[in-house]
């Protein structure tokens, strides 16, 4: 049985909003149509970072031995991508493959039987790469086998962000901080988060097929190293948040991360240190109604060896950034003005 050829393979890909059959395989997309062609126009480094799948997972219940995924990993944001497999809720296998053209396929399932044992029905979770060009020719159980649909979420969480929030540098796709505080809220996640990528109206589609209950945006970092100014940030988040929140997250709770720590951020750039800018985009965020912030310095301690590079987060750093936020989101309530 090939899941590719279902008509409601979209109930099985939590995060995936979209398909797109290309001439050499199928992509899944968590950006629309419009998003992408933005991007690929935009910024070629964009463009590559929107077609990679991170938050995307495989959720499904099956009696199936067998679970395999047949396809290419070709390069994105890195040169390597990570496909993490649980079972009934306890992590099976975490796959760690190079980029190539070349069509592989990958047993997923193997080791996960119970001795002796044929047929199990069991909770699935596949969680697809952050970071590299996933192509798919098939994903795979046995012809006979039985499928259900995965429980219900209980709410729908949509994460806005840089690099960091689509999961560099994490080496699983299941470290990142948006798949992790989804699962700890038992939420439907869409990961937005595009490398590179800062506060841009021109990115928002505001016919979003995506109604969330919980919105997280985390940019900053990228355009205070662009040597924007203070009162320039203020007034695109401002426009940013307002826009936002009259259409995609008209119903949402949403929270503006300042951004995290990160090594050089005591530089001062044309919007001052990094510690300065972030206030600026604080300052800006909560005058609008219905905006909470969280202090983004508090969420990944201070540490190097939590950052791969002295601003990605390491999965370690991740945990942290996960844990910490999840705490924030329930102190807080949407203010006010």
């Amino acid at each position: 049985m090939n899941l590719l050829d279902r008509e409601d393979l979209l109930s099985f890909l939590p995060g995936c909003i979209r398909t797109e059959r290309t001439s050499t395989g199928l992509r899944l997309h968590r950006l629309t149509a419009q998003q992408v062609d933005y991007f690929q126009t935009a910024n070629e480094a964009w463009g590559i970072r929107a077609n990679c799948p991170a938050g995307i997972t495989l959720h499904l219940e099956t009696d199936s031995p067998t679970l395999d995924l047949t396809g290419r990993i070709l390069p994105g944001a890195r040169t390597y991508a990570g496909i993490d497999v649980e079972v009934d809720g306890r992590g099976l296998r975490s796959l760690r493959i190079d980029a190539g053209p070349e069509t592989r396929t990958w047993h997923l399932l193997e080791g996960a039987l119970t001795a002796g044992a044929t047929r199990q029905r069991r909770k699935i979770c596949v969680t697809l790469p952050q970071s590299a060009i996933l192509e798919l020719d098939a994903m795979s159980l046995d012809s006979d086998a039985e499928l259900w649909m995965p429980a219900p979420h209980t709410l729908k969480y949509l994460a806005i962000g840089d690099s960091i929030t689509q999961g560099m540098d994490a080496r699983g796709p299941s470290s990142i901080y948006p798949v992790q505080l989804a699962r700890m809220l038992n939420a439907h996640l869409l990961n937005l988060g595009v490398g590179g990528h800062i506060y841009d109206l021109a990115a928002l589609d505001d016919e979003l097929p995506f109604a969330p209950d919980l919105v997280t945006i985390a940019y900053g970092t990228n355009d205070w190293s662009r040597d924007l100014s203070q009162d320039q940030i203020a007034n695109t988040v401002d426009e940013y948040l307002r826009r936002l929140m009259a259409t995609v997250a008209r119903s949402a709770k949403v929270y503006v991360l300042a951004p995290l720590w990160r090594h050089n951020g005591h530089e001062a750039r044309a919007g001052g240190t990094l510690v300065e800018f972030s206030q600026a985009i604080a300052t800006a965020a909560a005058g609008v109604e219905g905006v909470s912030v969280v202090d983004g310095t508090t969420l990944v301690p201070h540490r190097a060896e939590l950052f791969a590079d002295g601003t990605h987060p390491t999965d370690e750093g991740f945990l942290h950034y996960a844990i910490n936020l999840k705490q924030a989101v329930e102190r807080s309530e949407p203010t006010s003005s």
